[in-house]
């Protein structure tokens, strides 16, 4: 017998390393017809990042194993607002879906589908990491409440990331019934043979970085820019260099701060900071595996994806206030598994990190308790909200029958 499957079109701007995953679980849970379309190769095509001031190409975005289309003949473009694909309608009027996932409204190309599918009265659902937490100008929030307010009405399905996302999306009038908590979804399939390996893994780089395994691990991980904010990591262990437990640092990552970086943490007599540089996606389970805590303490971070792996691999995790991935039933929970400080303040960044080192069995539990949380929110993330959405669809469609047979 025959099984209807619903057409789910995914319109993003390129292939993104942490999303082309899971459109690979997507198609291989066999119950929704989907295909991707690709404004930009960039990422599949090797491109310069200027953040990290080197040419990268994503080795593991198994496009294999998913329908796709890159559009724009394939060139590699960078995703700014100004990014389109003018095909794109005519591309989606041959796929005839009957569900668009699009990333957020600040490209045309996303503008672009989303008025495609109200012409076309197909549902939209839509994905974005906002969140209100960073400081933003209050007047520029003000101009812009009456454009998303609309714009969001027409959107029947908020695939969100957090309870900061969620909090956004109300605040411009979303209603709680169209929101569907998916989670960031990570390389899983890395993941969880590095986990099932965690051990080896661990000692290897620490054998790597001459730490013995009574030395304390701090982990970091993004570009080194500004607002990310490692330097505070290095400010707080300026305060902890007599704890009586020797601290290693992994700054992990490169760009454009790293010299006044390096500069600071010259000055640390018994901790250490070890500037790692850019690691691929495939390598950073290793790094998480190697730390004891994970530390986040960016002045603008809407949901880090590096947080979400992190305490798949079992790290108990510290955040600033300004971070989007806190939560009631987020990535990083107060009393369950991390904890938050108020951005810029150091000596509450220390005190925390020296009650962590302290206790190694708050520690143990917190970190047995991310990767508990981060099982469940990958299972979501990969299969739950596909079944979701099409269960949604298909009682769409069945009710559309119904009144037309009426």
């Amino acid at each position: 017998m025959h099984t209807w499957k619903p057409r789910i079109a995914i319109v993003v701007s390129h292939p993104i390393q942490h999303f082309c995953p899971q459109y690979a679980s997507f198609s291989k849970m066999g119950i929704a017809q989907i295909k991707v379309f690709f404004a930009s190769a960039l990422g599949y095509k090797k491109y310069l990042d200027s953040g990290f001031g080197q040419e990268i190409a994503w080795g593991n975005l198994y496009l294999e194993e998913f329908d796709h289309e890159f559009l724009n003949n394939g060139e590699i473009i960078q995703p700014s607002q100004d990014i389109d694909a003018e095909e794109l309608d005519e591309a989606l009027s041959q796929y005839g879906p009957q569900l668009i996932i699009g990333y957020g409204y600040f490209q045309k190309y996303q503008r672009r589908a989303h008025a495609w599918g109200i012409r076309n009265k197909v549902p939209l659902a839509y994905i974005s990491d906002s969140e209100r937490r960073q400081k933003r100008f209050v007047v520029k929030e003000w101009i812009k409440y009456p454009y998303l307010h609309k714009y969001y009405s027409a959107i029947d399905q908020f695939l969100t990331v957090g309870n900061a996302n969620e909090e956004y999306y109300k605040h411009f009038g979303v209603p709680e019934k169209k929101l569907a908590r998916m989670h960031f979804p990570i390389d899983i399939r890395v993941y969880e043979k590095a986990y099932s390996n965690k051990t080896f893994l661990r000692e290897g780089v620490r054998a790597r970085y001459s730490i013995s395994n009574d030395e304390i691990v701090i982990a970091v991980v993004g570009k080194l820019v500004a607002w990310k904010s490692q330097q505070h990591i290095i400010e707080a262990l300026k305060g902890l260099e007599n704890s009586g437990t020797r601290i290693h640092l992994f700054i992990i990552g490169s760009g454009p701060m790293q010299s006044d970086w390096e500069k600071k943490a010259a000055s640390l007599k018994n901790n250490s900071v070890h500037f790692v540089g850019f690691v691929k996606p495939e390598d950073l389970p290793s790094f998480y595996a190697a730390a004891d805590i994970y530390i986040h303490p960016a002045a603008v971070e809407p949901h880090s994806l590096s947080i979400s792996e992190a305490i798949y691999m079992g790290c108990p995790v510290i955040v600033s206030n300004r971070c989007g991935s806190y939560g009631l039933d987020d990535d990083v929970q107060e009393g369950k598994n991390g904890f938050v400080f108020e951005y810029g303040d150091i000596s509450g960044l220390t005190r925390t990190i020296h009650l962590m080192v302290s206790e190694p069995t708050l520690r143990q539990q917190y970190g047995q308790n991310s990767h508990e949380l981060a099982i469940a929110f990958q299972e979501k993330a990969h299969h739950g909200i596909l079944q979701y959405l099409t269960k949604e669809l298909t009682g769409n469609i069945h009710e559309s029958s119904k009144e037309t047979a009426l």
